[in-house]
């Protein structure tokens, strides 16, 4: 019989960073590979992902990464892992579009071994049978799949909501579900997301009535904001573009980009709208134009306030009082603020602005009734929430133990990070990871460097954006043993005193670089640099605290010259 093993190396408790194992006798197989966004607390941070020392501790043992999602950060640290971890990709067209431009992007493309997949399909990974059925979430062609072991099926639900539709990309595939079903469900691994939402998330998700109202009630031209990794919302701006007659003109490249994304058969998807070039925009009835711009996170808010400052590239665009601006975007708890600020810079234009909520828009994820669904559908031995902060997680627990459909306390996991869910013919136990054998944590992402980003820069980083930097400079001559060159004295963002007292502090600083120096120069035989600048940055850090309360970053610098 077979043994299995699921943990997360991140992902749970936490917003993103999404990096799941499943472990079948000696076979590993990874699904999602995302990162999170940086806070105020991580300056400097493109991006943090899963710590994936285990990855590279057992990679001969690794036969398939799996990519469920279309989203940047859901596949976003995998190039990261790739070259140290290599192994055959399983994605569907788009995700592999997508990821390869990612890549790219942040300059880590490499031969990457894609294995495309369409939906609904079943395939044989490393002798285990792999069924994919596709769910419906804001990104096209995105899927769950369940993998076959002799204890019964692993299901991973993907993101999904239940949508009664015949778009052909944004469907729950109910059909190949109820075929899993037709097999024992050993393990079922769900999103929790908005476990806590009562109801379906349908119809609470869907903008195309929005725009419909918005297009028809517009005495002039419509601005209409979206983001670009919910290509549900986009394809529903098309669609209401299409029925209301409307000219679309691309605000820059990046809403261009996406209109031209191909993503099977190499067919357009989006409805074939009369396209307006951003030159001949002066010409067309106002009444007739829509004005698209599309961004991710929070760049389409800074993009929103250049446009309404009139800070913006392109000086055939501005924002008039017969405008309306819709904003298709609902605020997350992370830029609630960024956001209302934006909204108000756009009422300053004088123009008609329309946006929607949290409570308005939901976010397409499973509410209580969808995630009921999929239990009632595959009855699992054994639940593992994932995906979403502790709270979402535990709600999704007490709704499965609330179903009495079996599930309790004894066969539902709530795990962390690093913990093991270990399942064999004699039922299922945790693997606690209390040796701390399985390392986990953030590994931080700064340009295209991995994990070179320590805790002592991220330090640096916040203290100068909170209380400045002293950067001093001098040169100095080994034969002559004297300072022959400066000392310069820079101080920037945290001087905030009277001219006098400044004038007298770099005064005083300066006296103290060149004491120190002096009388290391008259004294030191290896010349080391660094136990001087040790010396002058403690010392100048002391005195300038006891005088301002403030602790700046001080960079003396000293180049010997012969």
């Amino acid at each position: 019989m077979d043994k299995i093993k699921i943990m997360a190396l991140g992902g749970l408790d936490e917003d993103g960073k999404d990096l799941y194992v499943i472990e079948i006798n000696n076979d590993i197989f990874v699904f999602c590979a995302g990162f999170k966004y940086p806070t105020k607390l991580t300056p400097g941070i493109d991006f943090i992902m899963a710590d994936f020392s285990y990855l590279k501790e057992n990679k001969e043992r690794i036969k398939a990464y799996i990519l469920p999602k279309n989203k940047k950060n859901s596949f976003g640290a995998l190039p990261y892992i790739f070259k140290e971890c290599p192994a055959p990709i399983y994605s569907c067209k788009l995700t592999q579009l997508l990821f390869e431009n990612f890549a790219r992007t942040y300059q880590q493309d490499c031969n990457f071994d894609f294995r495309n997949i369409t939906l609904p399909s079943t395939i044989t990974i490393a002798g285990r049978k792999f069924t994919f059925f596709s769910t419906c979430a804001s990104m096209p062609l995105t899927f769950g799949f369940s993998v076959e072991t002799s204890l019964g099926n692993i299901v991973y639900s993907g993101d999904f909501i239940v949508e009664y539709s015949n778009e052909r990309f944004f469907t729950l595939d109910l059909n190949t579900l109820g075929k899993i079903a037709e097999v024992p469900t050993i393990a079922l691994l769900s999103e929790s997301v908005n476990a806590d939402k009562k109801g379906y998330c349908s119809p609470n998700h869907r903008l195309l009535p929005f725009f419909t109202k918005a297009f028809k009630e517009a005495p002039g031209r419509c601005f209409v904001a979206l983001a670009s990794d919910n290509l549900y919302h986009i394809d529903e701006f098309f669609r209401a573009c299409y029925d209301q007659k409307k000219k679309i003109c691309f605000y820059d490249k990046n809403s261009l980009d996406i209109y031209n994304l191909r993503f099977y058969g190499g067919d357009q998807y989006y409805p074939k709208t009369e396209i307006v070039p951003l030159d001949d925009i002066l010409r067309i009835k106002e009444k007739d134009l829509v004005i698209l711009m599309t961004e991710e996170d929070d760049s389409i808010y800074d993009k929103i306030s250049l446009l309404a400052n009139q800070e913006n590239e392109s000086k055939q665009i501005r924002i008039n009082s017969n405008d309306t601006f819709v904003l298709g975007i609902s605020p997350t708890d992370n830029n609630e603020v960024i956001a209302t600020s934006t909204i108000d810079e756009l009422y300053k234009t004088g123009c008609n602005v329309l946006y929607v909520t949290k409570k308005t828009l939901a976010k397409m994820h499973a509410y209580e009734e969808d995630l009921k669904m999929l239990l009632s559908l595959l009855k699992p031995k054994y639940y593992f929430p994932i995906e979403g902060y502790y709270v979402n997680q535990l709600q999704n627990a007490k709704m499965a133990f609330d179903m009495g459909i079996g599930l309790s306390h004894n066969n539902i996991f709530l795990l962390d990070n690093g913990q093991q869910l270990c399942i064999d013919n004699n039922g299922a136990s945790v693997n606690f990871n209390s040796d701390g054998k399985i390392i986990v944590g953030d590994v931080m992402i700064d340009g295209i460097g991995v994990g070179d980003v320590v805790n002592d820069i991220i330090t640096d980083r916040t203290r100068l954006s909170d209380d400045g930097v002293v950067v001093l400079g001098s040169g100095v001559s080994k034969s002559l043993r004297k300072m022959v060159c400066g000392p310069d004295v820079q101080m920037r963002g945290f001087l905030f005193l009277k001219d006098k007292e400044a004038d007298l502090m770099i005064k005083a600083v300066t006296k103290m670089y060149i004491e120190d120096i002096q009388a290391w120069l008259e004294t030191t035989k290896d010349f080391s640099i660094e136990q001087i600048t040790g010396k002058i940055t403690e010392k100048i850090t002391k005195y300038i605290f006891s005088i301002t309360g403030r602790n700046p970053v001080i960079k003396p610098t000293l180049i010997v010259l012969d």
